[in-house]
């Protein structure tokens, strides 16, 4: 698997990442067109990254105000996640067009 390293900073404020759910499901989700189709019946967009299969679910966080704004910013309640947004390519997904985050291929040394 592909090493990345997170480029950039956040625009507070814009929330795009926080209206969508990624997660991972099994790779048959993707090679498999029966499921394929299932799970996109069901509203639910599968996308192929970096040899694995994600589920993109429109879901917007709870915590979000109307402006788009996480309401538990800078309270404990927060969790440390939304801190390390986002951890690999795969979190972009469905926000690459608007994030201000982007990722390059590790150097790794020899």
């Amino acid at each position: 698997m592909t090493q990345y390293v997170r480029q950039g900073e956040c625009t507070v404020g814009c929330g795009a990442c926080c209206k969508l759910l990624r997660l991972q499901v099994p790779p048959e989700y993707g090679s498999n067109p029966d499921i394929r189709k299932w799970v996109e019946l069901h509203g639910v967009r599968l996308v192929n990254l970096d040899g694995g299969v994600f589920a993109m679910l429109t879901l917007p966080c709870s915590a979000l105000t109307e402006d788009g704004k996480c309401s538990l910013y800078g309270t404990p309640e927060r969790p440390d996640l939304c801190n390390h947004w986002p951890m690999t390519p795969a979190a972009l997904l469905g926000v690459e067009d608007v994030c201000t985050f982007s990722f390059v291929p590790a150097t790794l040394p020899a």
